[in-house]
């Protein structure tokens, strides 16, 4: 195993250990068994290196994993997923994520999506929606999430927030960044869309 591969397997492991620990993940979706990493080019994005070198004020219950994460960082095929004229130069030099477990991840399996997200201190994502059924689960640092039929709730390491299908939300940091995995199950070939206020 090369060392490229054995940080991906790490973060597998550490991930599925949370999985298998944790009954708001496990219950809203199962694990896939049997994952076997794909060759995929890496590809970096602004919030690469403010990844890779965040190691201290995690703010986590998860040190071992954050690490795993960051460790990653370089290695993956980063996404923005958004053009400069739907959201703006500033939120895409504070916004990534990367799809480590689904149809196109690094991982492949139908089952289910994980993305890995970034986003940087002082940002602001902006009201949006998919198909998908979606669970945030907050790695490290906290957030202020916004949800049509929702109460405004600040996430920290360990909470979750579940979108149902098409509910618009939108996401704020002020003083910490937020590493969080972002679940799909269900329709992942439908991208999320900018709602227009």
């Amino acid at each position: 195993m090369s060392k490229t591969e054995e940080i991906f397997d790490k973060a597998k492991n550490e991930i599925q250990n949370l999985w298998n620990n944790n009954n708001e993940l496990s219950n809203f979706v199962k694990f896939p068994d049997n994952l076997i990493l794909k060759n995929i080019k890496s590809k970096r994005a602004p919030v690469t290196n403010k990844l890779f070198n965040w190691r201290e004020k995690l703010n986590t219950n998860h040190t071992d994993l954050h690490l795993a994460i960051s460790d990653l960082s370089p290695y993956v095929n980063w996404e923005q997923g958004y053009e400069e004229k739907e959201v703006g130069k500033d939120f895409l030099s504070k916004y990534g994520f990367f799809e480590l477990i689904g149809p196109t991840g690094h991982y492949e399996t139908s089952k289910m999506a994980l993305y890995v997200n970034f986003l940087d201190q002082n940002a602001y994502y902006p009201w949006h929606n998919h198909e998908a059924e979606e669970l945030y689960f907050i790695v490290s640092g906290k957030a202020k999430f916004e949800c049509k039929d929702q109460n405004i709730e600040i996430l920290s390491s360990t909470k979750t927030r579940l979108h149902k299908s098409f509910q618009p939300h939108a996401i704020t940091t002020i003083e910490n960044q937020v590493l969080s995995f972002v679940i799909w199950k269900n329709k992942f070939e439908n991208v999320s869309k900018m709602i227009k206020g």
